[in-house]
């Protein structure tokens, strides 16, 4: 089996790869793309290739034959896609459809990670949908990933090639940008604990609620997809979670469990999102049905986690 996953640089991106060569049987060959050079990974070949350059990558894919494409290139970040929303689409949709042309031309089996994002406005009618809810994206994020579901089924479909989308909710985990809110919180508090930062947390919008889970478990999610990748019907899409929906004041909470700092919280208006639906959670039902998987990291575990890292980085 040869692996191919694109974002190799990516939060997610470079765990499944680390995953991936962990748990690889004999035989199996790992491939990790990324505009950026990597790191070395003993087990796993790293390209430096661009997705807009099509050429470039459709040489790549041609050259690989992968059986399995994880396609994970994408703008993570719903706050950074509504401020760059011109780079968001080019980089969400060029990217995508060179990947599709790409792998049109061979017989892999293409796994999309998506998010839950893409329900956006149908959250307000139900906060944890099933798969069976039409889509309603109301944010950038929402609609460049919507819209690359789309492209995939098209272009996919007329090549007879098979495709996959995972939704996957708020992943976090130690090493997270500090542009999301869990990792935010961890990085400000970690600096206030040594001194280099005042005793102010600058927070967002704390009535929000999300279903968080821990990006290891989204990594499990791939492994386990590649493991059942024969028996999962052509086109099917999953939502990844925990079915838990939590409030971002109770992450705020726990992280105030775990340090002995004091401090004060201040809402910044730049932290909080002027669109979009405060509540947003998924049935991740169906994928644990069709796979066996289920989330195994509890929040708290993460947290802790995600805060010693964020220690360890300011020394």
């Amino acid at each position: 089996m040869r692996v191919l996953v694109t974002g190799a640089g990516d939060f997610l991106g470079r765990r499944l790869l680390e995953a991936l060569r962990r748990d690889r049987p004999e035989g199996r060959r790992i491939l990790g793309i990324d505009r950026h050079p990597q790191p070395p990974l003993d087990g796993v070949t790293l390209l430096d290739v661009d997705p807009f350059e099509a050429d470039t990558l459709n040489a790549a894919v041609a050259d690989f034959d992968p059986t399995v494409v994880f396609h994970l290139a994408a703008l993570a970040s719903v706050a950074r896609s509504s401020e760059t929303p011109a780079y968001a689409w080019r980089a969400d949709l060029l990217g995508t459809l060179n990947l599709a042309e790409a792998v049109a031309r061979t017989r892999a089996t293409l796994v999309f990670l998506s998010s839950t994002v893409v329900y956006g406005a149908a959250f307000r009618d139900k906060p944890r949908p099933d798969e069976a809810v039409t889509p309603r994206p109301d944010t950038i994020s929402g609609r460049t990933k919507s819209a690359c579901e789309y492209i995939l089924r098209d272009v996919l479909a007329n090549a007879g090639v098979k495709h996959l989308v995972l939704r996957p909710a708020n992943y976090i985990g130690p090493g997270q940008s500090e542009t999301f809110a869990a990792a935010s919180f961890a990085g400000q508090i970690a600096r206030i604990e040594r001194g280099l930062a005042p005793p102010i947390l600058a927070v967002g919008d704390l009535a929000a609620g999300r279903d968080f889970i821990d990006v290891s478990d989204v990594t499990a999610a791939c492994l386990r997809v590649l493991d059942r990748v024969e028996e999962l019907p052509d086109g099917g899409i999953y939502n990844v979670g925990t079915g838990i929906v939590t409030p971002v004041s109770a992450i705020l909470d726990a992280f105030r469990g775990l340090t002995d700092a004091a401090f004060t919280v201040q809402v910044e208006l730049d932290r909080t999102r002027p669109t979009g639906v405060r509540s947003q959670g998924c049935d991740p039902s169906a994928f644990m049905a069709a796979t066996g998987w289920a989330p195994a990291i509890p929040l708290p575990e993460s947290l802790a986690a995600m805060l010693d890292a964020a220690r360890a980085r300011v020394g």
